[in-house]
């Protein structure tokens, strides 16, 4: 994976103070891009695969039947991201006039609505403190790309501006498998700053399908305490009718005001890579019964539904390992990605999957054919899997 912009953007310490929503909507001008969420359901990982290659190679790996093949062409790789022009260097002087509170559907808008769509990988090679993250250089790794997704000098501006203090945020972790969940560390750091934001720790729910994957992960529980929330399921919602079957959400899902979806790269076995949009997978009672046809268009028609489409704020891949073969065996990766477009970032993560894929002397053809979740999520509108659409942006802190 290449990258078009400046390594290191020095601005993130140079938080403006008193920013007013105004100000924001003047330097986010084409800079925000969308969102929408995808868990793994149970699907172990693939044995390795010979010929690394870009090129489609014959794979040996299982494939489930599907009785109407895609039409799709696979996307080529490596992939070719088009810059856009650099956003302005000096900040607008603030003002305190009393504006209106801004649309925040306007302040999410993505691709098609916008030419392209933002995905920040941001990357800090002394992140790993022994065998855990260290948290503060987490926050340090999450401030600066959410400054640098917004083009805004103050991270905790756009959290204010995302979320208001009343609203209950769940937050969507992956815990399916002990070596290579969502690391808690970035989940705790994103909690921290919602409740700088200015909402209580007890609106703030990290969430999975059991509480018992959720402690296996190295969660610490919470159900009714002070503090942030952090549980399992409690019971089904409402109903989603999809076309290989109907479903139900969690209850949770339906009692949130707003979702920040943290999945971690993984490779699947089924569907190719399982990241943002297959997450939701673990919001649902049945995943299985949405494994068919590589699970398309059972993952793009989940995220499609209003219960994530439009309470979805924000994506933040929990990079800091990725599982490019087996699931307890994760590989260090030192990054965080950020993005409003699930279908961009989970493009991006694809390709961090296939270097290391690469790497280890193993296929790719799984990942890179393997997936037409993209491409049927992009002709629903959900986003974009068009590297030429994806503003790619790293910044390396360390």
């Amino acid at each position: 994976m290449t990258s078009k912009r400046d390594r290191s953007r020095e601005k993130h310490t140079n938080a403006a103070k008193g920013l007013s929503r105004r100000t924001f909507l003047k330097w986010s001008a084409g800079g925000l891009v969308a969102l929408a969420g995808g868990a793994l359901a149970g699907c172990g990982p693939v044995a390795s695969e010979p010929a690394p290659t870009y090129e489609p190679v014959p794979t040996t790996e299982p494939q489930p039947a599907s009785t109407s093949p895609p039409t799709w062409m696979p996307t080529p790789l490596p992939p070719t991201y088009t810059p856009v022009p650099p956003a302005p260097t000096n900040p607008p002087e603030s003002t305190t006039e009393s504006v209106p509170t801004p649309d925040r559907t306007a302040l999410i808008s993505h691709w098609p609505a916008t030419a392209t769509s933002r995905v920040v990988l941001v990357r800090h090679g002394g992140v790993w403190n022994g065998a855990e993250p260290n948290p503060g250089i987490v926050l340090q790794m999450l401030d600066a790309g959410l400054s640098t997704l917004a083009d805004v000098p103050e991270a905790l501006a756009v959290w204010r501006t995302l979320f208001d203090p009343s609203e209950r945020v769940l937050l969507k972790v992956n815990c399916i498998s002990h070596g290579g969940p969502t690391q808690p560390a970035v989940a705790y750091a994103i909690a921290q700053r919602l409740q700088d934001a200015g909402l209580a720790a007890e609106n703030v729910l990290i969430f999975d399908r059991t509480d018992r994957e959720l402690e296996s992960a190295g969660y610490t529980l919470n159900d009714g305490g002070p503090g942030v929330q952090c549980r399992g399921k409690r019971g089904t919602g409402s109903e989603a009718a999809l076309s290989q079957a109907t479903v139900r959400f969690y209850q949770e899902l339906d009692a949130c005001d707003a979702i920040v979806n943290i999945p971690t790269p993984k490779q699947h076995g089924t569907a190719g890579i399982s990241v943002a949009m297959k997450n939701h997978y673990g919001s649902i009672d049945q995943p299985g019964a949405l494994h068919g046809g590589r699970c398309d268009p059972g993952v793009a028609e989940l995220n499609a539904q209003p219960t994530i489409r439009d309470k979805t704020r924000l994506v933040i891949g929990a990079a800091l390992n990725v599982s490019p073969g087996n699931w307890n065996q994760p590989t260090r990766e030192d990054a965080l990605l950020l993005s409003f477009d699930p279908v961009a970032l989970d493009t991006v993560a694809r390709d961090i999957l296939v270097r290391h894929r690469q790497e280890k002397g193993m296929g790719v053809n799984s990942l890179i054919e393997g997936a037409p979740q993209l491409n049927t999520a992009q002709a629903l509108k959900l986003g974009t899997t068009d590297t030429k659409l994806i503003d790619l942006q790293e910044v390396v802190l360390g």
